[in-house]
């Protein structure tokens, strides 16, 4: 589910540059690289990224990234097209700006970082590279790049992410012009008017700016430690780091005295950081963590629940969720994750109940939407699981599980065509074609009407384009 894990990012960033490498026969030249190429570019990135990656869709974390974004981009001018973030599931302290203003955010900067202003000061940075919109311009600059399809350049990304070894990597870079692809990183300009324009934006927006020099700094100091293996590509590949962390403190003694002693509220970033510790961190490891703190505060005890539940230990998370609940026996958080546990560890009626108090308060919350439509679909209300999931996937209309999900829902009272048509595009986002053509056929034959027949285009359409993205 949208919840889960996935395979590591291999050589990802390496491919983020190949795959604007190359331009689309449908876009006009680099030299022209309009808004409208851009923007088709970014949504073929999209659907790589929404397909192929363990892409996070707990609101609860993406919503607390995108209030950070909303308060970044407020203080931005005016960009030609909008602010879109996305938050993957990887332990890398990263984040990248792709085409069109669209933000990666990487799990590993959430659990790593100690502030509010950390995180708010990396995604600053990438603003100010999709304000000065660098990469449109690196690719205007790069004509004598070589002219692979972007077609497959995306197929090299996918194939590359999946393999274990050094084969899958060259098999991305023989897809491209070789070390030609290379003259689209960003030069020392891009990087300095970043750190300047995402400084800029960084005050404006009222962080504090220490947390620019502090994160930049943070990360360094975390790359030498680790080898280098777990550091943004803006500042393991990008020149001058040490330089630049000079220069930035340099301007931060420079502004007044009220706004270099600003400091946000760390509460929200704290549970945001929780979850992402608990869920998408090794469960071991997670559990440590939490148990480190003493418990002086109810959200170690509720990180303890769910790590322990992630490592199947029942009676265990059993008991410290109960003692989670007697902590903090409020909170719709809490709430939510009692109600996923006892979903998946049998004790149905007191899943529904819980869950059910939480998407009806907070009805945008995609995590517990989701187990409160499977409880209540055990108990045989497929009415409401159906609706509660088909309010999910209007979220996140390419997740295979969500769709499996709704597919078997929609079965159980007879809606077959929207039952066949769901589980196809499940399977052929889990890549299992021959079932998805099963499924597919048995949709055409049961299509009557004619908003039947186009929902059915519409679902050829996207899988056409899916496949030609694989390659397949």
């Amino acid at each position: 589910m949208i919840f889960r894990g996935g395979r590591r990012l291999r050589f990802f960033f390496l491919a983020c540059l190949m795959l604007l490498a190359s331009p689309c026969p449908a876009f006009t030249s680099f030299g022209e690289f309009s808004i409208r190429d851009e923007l088709e570019l970014a949504r073929k990135f999209d659907l790589v990224i929404e397909t192929r990656f363990p892409v996070v869709h707990d609101t609860r974390i993406t919503g607390y990234v995108q209030s950070l974004v909303d308060r970044l981009v407020a203080a931005m001018p005016p960009q030609p097209f909008p602010i879109k973030t996305t938050v993957v599931r990887n332990g890398s302290l990263n984040a990248f700006a792709s085409a069109a203003g669209h933000i990666t955010i990487f799990t590993g900067l959430i659990a790593n970082f100690d502030t509010e202003d950390e995180l708010a000061s990396v995604i600053a940075h990438e603003l100010a590279h999709v304000s000065e919109r660098h990469i449109a311009k690196s690719i205007e600059k790069s004509k004598l790049v070589g002219a692979g399809s972007l077609l497959g350049i995306l197929a090299g990304v996918l194939v590359g992410s999946q393999g274990g070894g050094d084969g899958a990597g060259a098999l991305v870079l023989g897809s491209v012009a070789g070390a030609k692809a290379m003259q689209l990183k960003y030069t020392r300009d891009n990087e300095k008017d970043a750190d300047q324009y995402g400084l800029n934006y960084l005050v404006d927006a009222d962080f504090s700016p220490a947390g620019m020099t502090s994160a930049f700094d943070k990360i360094r100091r975390m790359q030498w430690l680790g080898g280098g293996g777990n550091v943004p590509s803006y500042l393991s590949t990008h020149p001058g780091m040490d330089e630049r962390l000079v220069y930035m403190q340099e301007r931060i003694a420079r502004l007044p005295e009220a706004v270099r002693k600003r400091s946000s509220d760390n509460a929200s970033f704290e549970r945001a950081k929780l979850l992402v510790q608990a869920w998408y961190s090794d469960p071991n490891t997670a559990r440590a963590v939490f148990q480190s703190t003493g418990f002086t505060s109810c959200a170690p005890v509720l990180g303890e629940a769910i790590a322990l539940s992630r490592l199947n230990q029942i009676q265990a998370a059993g008991k410290r969720f109960d003692d989670a609940l007697a902590c903090n026996p409020a909170d719709l958080l809490w709430k939510r994750e009692y109600g996923r546990f006892a979903f998946e560890y049998g004790d149905l009626l007191a899943a529904v109940n819980s869950l059910q108090e939480v998407v009806l308060r907070e009805p945008e919350d995609l995590f517990a939407l989701f187990f409160y439509a499977r409880a209540v679909a055990e108990q045989g209300n497929h009415a409401v699981s159906i609706t509660a999931m088909e309010r999910v996937l209007k979220a996140v209309p390419r997740d295979a599980e969500v769709l499996e999900h709704l597919a078997r829902f929609q079965a159980e009272v007879g809606r077959a065509f929207e039952a066949h048509l769901n589980f196809a595009k499940s399977f052929a986002y889990k890549r299992q074609f021959g079932k998805y053509d099963f499924h597919m056929q048995k949709s055409e034959t049961l299509a009557r009407s004619t908003s039947e027949q186009d929902q059915l285009r519409k679902a050829r359409e996207e899988i056409s384009e899916f496949r030609e993205i694989l390659g397949i």
